[in-house]
């Protein structure tokens, strides 16, 4: 990032510096194990940790200056109070992007697929120029603005992911990043408790779209019941994509990889499908739309689309004792858990398949019937058995007919029942929302078996 003034920090967040610092600001971190030479340290107040509590060490780590509460600055530091940290966090990202002259800036929203296709367009984009992206999925009032402070001004694309569980964060989101390029991946049953219905959600991931400027462009998926809505929202152009009908993007299947017929440019070219499933399909259609929109030629896309590697615990592949797995565990809601095992249930293997899954969070009043009711729908896929974690992955139990399914309370009992029941050669896709933490099972079982039983 540039360098940032003392002076410009305090007229953003309209705070005081207990003394103000002698050199500029090169970074901003919340997070004293990552702390760089010359950072601002932001002392986040949490539920568990007060970030006030640890100015020796962001100190020590090589931090210049603080961001903290009235009354509380450290002698270690000198320290810009504010009335809010976390506000004054955003308002310090708001005045940094007004100075940042990217080619491009694109907002990535949705209920399932955005990650995945924030990386898929960081990766294409790469090809073209330098290109800043949202750090793992930092997608909230701290996550964006830290990971937009990371951007050089040298960057070309900025690639950053918008996150919600309650009204009105993606329009507060969106006033900070302001791209000029929206996405919504995809529309489904995801934070049910704070917002209600389905359509609650459509309308709030489509305040993205009505907040990109009129030069800007939404890109849009025409399969989705959602895309008149959608479309209304936007006061900016808009382009489809589309798998099964005309559109500015058209894809097509074909056994090379993935037909892409732009019809504004007249062209058509196949470019690599980096992962298994339909719903991968989508993902790589709407993010070769945003990389054509941001002028990548097709051999650019193409060339991104082979470096393209996914991140952690999003369809990672391995192999452990005497399975081989699939860690998928990094976060669920019921459209997401639908589509992994679809995708899972088509893949070709000799052995057993099995599905280890832990709970949904955040679904509301109808948390136990969407459990059951995926329960009732994996039934059809014909999987040799599932390893159900914990007590709202029971409720899926409720919905399975046919299906073996076996029940633990605990990641080490899950663990215990694996090596107990399921057999040599199986494969495994693990999937559950965050704060399941399925993928722990993972690290029992690479204990030795003595250990486990």
């Amino acid at each position: 990032m540039p360098s940032l003034s003392p002076a410009h920090l305090a007229e953003w967040t309209q705070g005081t510096w207990t003394c103000e610092p002698h050199q500029l600001i090169q970074s901003v971190c919340q997070d004293t194990r990552h702390i760089q030479s010359g950072a601002l340290y932001v002392a986040l107040h949490g539920e568990r940790v007060d970030g006030h509590d640890y100015f020796p060490q962001a100190r020590a780590a090589g931090a210049v200056a603080s961001l903290g509460l009235k009354g509380r600055g450290g002698a270690e530091l000198p320290c810009l109070e504010v009335e809010d940290v976390g506000q004054a966090l955003m308002a310090i990202s708001k005045g940094y992007r007004e100075v940042l002259t990217p080619r491009k800036m694109i907002g990535v929203t949705g209920s399932a697929g955005k990650t995945t296709i924030k990386d898929l367009i960081t990766s294409m984009l790469s090809q073209a120029g330098p290109t800043c992206s949202t750090k793992g999925n930092w997608n909230n009032f701290v996550g964006l603005p830290l990971s937009l402070l990371a951007m050089e001004d040298s960057d070309v694309f900025g690639v950053f992911e918008l996150g919600m569980n309650q009204v009105g964060e993606i329009a507060a989101l969106t006033e900070i990043l302001k791209p000029e390029v929206g996405l919504i991946s995809s529309i489904g049953e995801a934070h049910l408790e704070h917002l209600g219905t389905v359509s609650a959600i459509a309308e709030e991931k489509g305040s993205l779209l009505a907040r990109l400027p009129v030069d800007g462009v939404a890109i849009l998926d025409r399969d989705t019941p959602w895309y008149p809505a959608l479309r209304g929202r936007c006061l900016c152009g808009c382009l489809s994509v589309s798998l099964k009908e005309d559109a500015d993007y058209r894809g097509t299947l074909r056994e090379e990889g993935l037909q892409i017929d732009d019809a504004q440019r007249e062209e058509r070219f196949v470019v690599p499908l980096p992962l298994p499933g339909d719903h991968m399909v989508t993902n790589v259609l709407q993010a070769v739309a945003v990389a054509r929109e941001c002028g990548l030629s097709a051999e650019e896309i193409i060339a991104g689309l082979r470096a393209y590697t996914s991140a952690p615990m999003r369809w990672q592949c391995g192999d452990l004792r005497e399975w081989s797995f699939i860690n998928d565990a990094y976060n669920a809601n019921p459209l997401s858990m639908r589509k992994s095992i679809e995708t899972f249930a088509s893949l070709v293997h000799e052995g057993e398949k099995w599905l280890v899954l832990g709970g949904m969070g955040e679904l509301g009043e109808e948390a136990q019937a969407l459990h059951g009711q995926l329960g009732h729908e994996l039934d059809k896929h014909g999987f040799d058995g599932v390893v159900l974690v914990g007590e709202k992955a029971a409720w899926i139990g409720e919905g399975i007919l046919q299906t073996r399914t076996l029940y633990a309370n605990t990641h080490a009992q899950a663990a215990e029942t694996i090596v107990s029941d399921v057999p040599s050669g199986a494969h495994l896709l693990l999937k559950g929302s965050r704060s399941e933490a399925v993928e722990k099972i993972l690290q029992i079982l690479e204990k030795p078996k003595e250990k486990i039983l």
